[in-house]
């Protein structure tokens, strides 16, 4: 979720606390609030690790989101725009649609710029697997709206029934090897694409499937486990936190230390390197992604391998994944991006955020909140400019 609607999605699940306490009011309202904490982290920990699910499971891009005066289009590569900047809101080409918003209602676009969905939705998310999840009333994330999927023709072919699936990042919105998440009364579970409900809804918090696998928890105060596509736990409910699996391995936290696991379990890599994290492993933690992973030592970051070797040294403020072979680094408040021998290749400015590259080219947010794009020279190829008026 680059461009649009970010800050709505993040108002969604800020939202999402005060629902549990109006929900369960008197003496669960003390009980919650202990527990915010550790509610805090694992949507933390669900939304940074979700971000491999993009690298790993996403299309390489020929056509750029971009915004301008409030309005919306798209870009290819060179920075050329393609389709003319006339939408409210637009968000990612997938399988060949893109989501675009006119006034206040959401429908989708073919790579022509044709609208082949109108916009008739308070919400959608992308396509994948050739549906795409759509909120048909109420308001956008309204607590009474109903979701549903539709096909490329815009027929809704799974019944708009299901609950706003909150606290989970975008890309466990759509279907991933065949099922998708669904809530139902504050529970999570999966159905395919006729529709039927193939897991029930007993999950609090989640991931979707991934490489078979689909990583669990049954509620706030309880251990993650893993799941298969017949709901079976293969991965026994022990661990403080757990995520998506990325080239065989998944990470995860027990009793507060950081590590790998494999599909059955097995503590594969459990890196010996002190920090100073206090056992949060979602500030300590990557996936591996390229065959290496970010790790925190002490309070800088660095990379290993799947051996646990550190290929490139701590000395790095925050970092991220590595994508077409360059990954994003922080360092005293500015943003550069490193090849996989840690050297430097683009230079680091003062950019409030940088993503990380895909289709050949990075989305950046200066710090006076400019959007735009470079490329593997950090040369602008969309110069940085203000979304709305």
């Amino acid at each position: 979720m680059r461009v649009a609607g970010f800050a709505r999605v993040n108002a969604a699940v800020m939202l999402l606390f005060v629902v549990i306490v109006h929900h369960n009011k008197s003496d669960r309202i003390f009980k919650e609030y202990l527990n915010l904490q550790r509610f805090v982290a694992i949507i933390c920990f669900l939304f940074l690790t979700c971000a491999v699910a993009v690298q790993a499971h996403g299309e390489t891009p020929t056509l750029f989101p971009v915004h301008k005066k409030g309005k919306g289009g798209f870009i290819d590569k060179t920075g050329k725009i393609i389709i003319p900047l006339k939408f409210d809101a637009v968000g990612d080409f997938s399988e060949g649609f893109a989501r675009v918003e006119i006034n206040d209602k959401w429908g989708f676009i073919d790579e022509s710029g044709k609208i082949v969905v109108e916009p008739q939705f308070s919400w959608a998310w992308n396509f994948s697997e050739e549906l795409a999840r759509v909120q048909v009333n109420g308001r956008a994330f309204d607590y009474s709206g109903r979701w549903g999927f539709i096909d490329k023709s815009g027929k809704v072919v799974i019944e708009a029934k299901f609950d706003e699936l909150d606290g989970v990042a975008e890309k466990s919105q759509g279907f991933r090897e065949g099922l998708a998440m669904i809530q139902v009364d504050y529970k999570k579970g999966f159905i395919d694409k006729s529709g039927k409900m193939v897991i029930e809804p007993q999950f609090a918090y989640g991931y979707h499937f991934t490489e078979g696998l689909a990583c669990v928890t049954t509620g706030l105060d309880e251990k993650w486990g893993c799941i298969d596509k017949s709901g079976s736990w293969v991965v026994p409910q022990i661990f403080d936190d757990a995520s998506l699996f990325s080239e065989n391995y998944a990470p995860v936290t027990f009793n507060g230390i950081c590590g790998f696991i494999d599909k059955t379990g097995k503590s594969v890599l459990e890196p010996k390197f002190e920090n100073d994290a206090n056992g949060d492993c979602s500030v300590v933690i990557g996936h591996f992604t390229e065959g290496l992973s970010r790790w925190r030592i002490g309070d800088k970051f660095g990379y290993i391998d799947k051996s646990g070797k550190i290929v490139i040294e701590p000395k790095f403020d925050y970092t991220d994944e590595f994508s077409e072979g360059l990954a994003w680094v922080e360092i005293d408040d500015k943003v550069g991006f490193i090849d996989k021998s840690g050297n430097i290749v683009i230079e680091l400015k003062e950019y409030h955020k940088a993503e990380n590259f895909s289709g050949g080219l990075a989305y950046v947010i200066t710090k006076n909140g400019e959007h735009g794009y470079i490329d593997k020279t950090g040369k602008y190829i969309w110069k940085p400019a203000k979304q709305s008026e």
